[in-house]
């Protein structure tokens, strides 16, 4: 129904941003909704897809139209929902996930959030010779030391950072080196992580 939404970004929440466009608020769902943090009270274009499931109609939002149409091979998996979509999404390696694909690598795909080894199985079926288009952005990160973890402070974390403008390389050497286990505020995250850089 939509292909994106243009207007004024309101909100940012842990998972979700909220534009106002004509008056109406709208809450889009997305991974890593704190890179538009610095955007707050500015007009921004938000590529979207429309959800509808029997629980509700949820609106899904994306920072490029690639990104958008890499979500919608995913959710064309079997196996794989929105909401596993943008976990995989929200950490931020998507080159590595399509080489991962294309390498028919099991062990690397299970790393995600929601992907058992059946899951990946059916992504590599599915989709391997089938996302070429992506495969020309590769992270700068070697997919072996790209950081996967389920912890969504460390999930809310690796965004933030990557909106300060640090490297995938500077964040995945803090999330290495420091135990954020016992954390649970992202605010506290960024803190702890930025006293991190600054000793180094």
């Amino acid at each position: 129904m939509f292909e994106y939404l243009k207007g004024i970004l309101t909100e940012v929440m842990s998972d979700a941003a909220v534009l106002e466009v004509q008056g109406i608020g709208y809450k889009l769902y997305m991974a890593n909704p704190y890179r538009l943090n610095g955007q707050k009270g500015q007009e921004v274009k938000i590529w979207v897809h429309q959800s509808f499931s029997q629980e509700a109609v949820r609106l899904y939002g994306f920072y490029t139209s690639e990104e958008k149409t890499l979500f919608l091979r995913l959710i064309s998996v079997s196996g794989i929902g929105p909401k596993s979509a943008i976990s995989i999404l929200s950490l931020g390696d998507h080159a590595g996930f399509v080489q991962a694909i294309e390498a028919e690598d099991i062990k690397f795909l299970t790393k995600f959030p929601g992907v058992g080894k059946k899951t990946a199985q059916q992504i590599i079926l599915d989709l391997k010779e089938k996302l070429g288009e992506f495969t020309g952005n590769l992270s700068d990160l070697p997919r072996e030391e790209v950081i996967v973890t389920e912890n969504p402070v460390v999930i809310e974390l690796q965004a933030a950072l990557a909106s300060l403008g640090y490297s995938s390389r500077e964040i995945s050497r803090v999330v290495k080196q420091v135990d954020f286990t016992q954390v649970t505020d992202t605010a506290e995250a960024i803190r702890i992580a930025l006293r991190f850089i600054t000793s180094q």
